[in-house]
C-alpha cells in the first residue's frame, strides 16, 4: 500500500511541476518581456524581441499580437494566415508605432493545442496497454513481475 501511494505522489508531483513550468514559462531572458517593452516602449525600439501573445485582431492593415497589455502590429504573418484567438510566436525588431518587423513567427490554433493532448493520451495508452501485456503487478511483492505464459 505505501508503494502505491508513493507511486501516486510521485505522478502527482511530476505533473504538478510540468504544469508549474508551463504556467511560468516566459520565454527567455535574452529579450525583454512584454510587461518590460509595454513600460518603455521608445528605450526598447530598434531592439530584437520574442512575443508570445493572442492574434487579437485581423485587418486590412495585417495582424494585431497582443500580450498582456501590450499591442503590436506584426509584418508577418498575413492576415489570411491567421485568426483572431490563434496564439502566435513572434521574432522581430520592435519599430517606432507599436510595429513589429517579423523575421520569424510560429501560429498555435486552438485545434492545433486539442490534437497534441489527444496524440499525447493517446501515446501513454498504447505504451501502457503495450507494458501491461508482458507485466502484471504481484500484489503480494508489489512488483511487476512478467506474465506466466509467454
Amino acid at each position: 500500500m505505501r508503494r502505491s501511494v508513493l507511486l501516486v505522489a510521485l505522478c502527482l508531483a511530476a505533473v504538478a511541476l510540468v504544469v508549474g513550468f508551463g504556467a511560468q514559462f516566459n520565454g527567455t531572458d535574452a529579450y525583454p518581456d512584454a510587461a518590460e517593452i509595454d513600460a518603455d516602449y521608445g528605450a526598447h525600439v530598434g531592439e530584437s524581441v520574442h512575443i508570445w501573445g493572442e492574434v487579437t485582431a485581423v485587418d486590412g492593415e495585417g495582424v494585431v499580437v497582443t500580450a498582456g497589455t501590450l499591442s503590436l502590429r506584426v509584418t508577418e504573418p498575413a492576415g489570411g494566415n491567421v485568426e483572431v484567438g490563434d496564439q502566435l510566436q513572434v521574432y522581430g525588431q520592435l519599430r517606432p508605432d507599436r510595429r513589429l518587423r517579423t523575421t520569424a513567427y510560429h501560429v498555435q490554433s486552438p485545434g492545433e493545442l486539442r490534437r497534441m493532448y489527444l496524440v499525447s493520451i493517446l501515446g501513454i495508452a498504447l505504451a501502457g496497454g503495450t507494458f501491461l501485456r508482458r507485466w502484471r503487478v504481484d500484489s503480494d511483492r508489489w512488483a511487476f513481475v512478467p506474465r506466466e505464459g509467454e
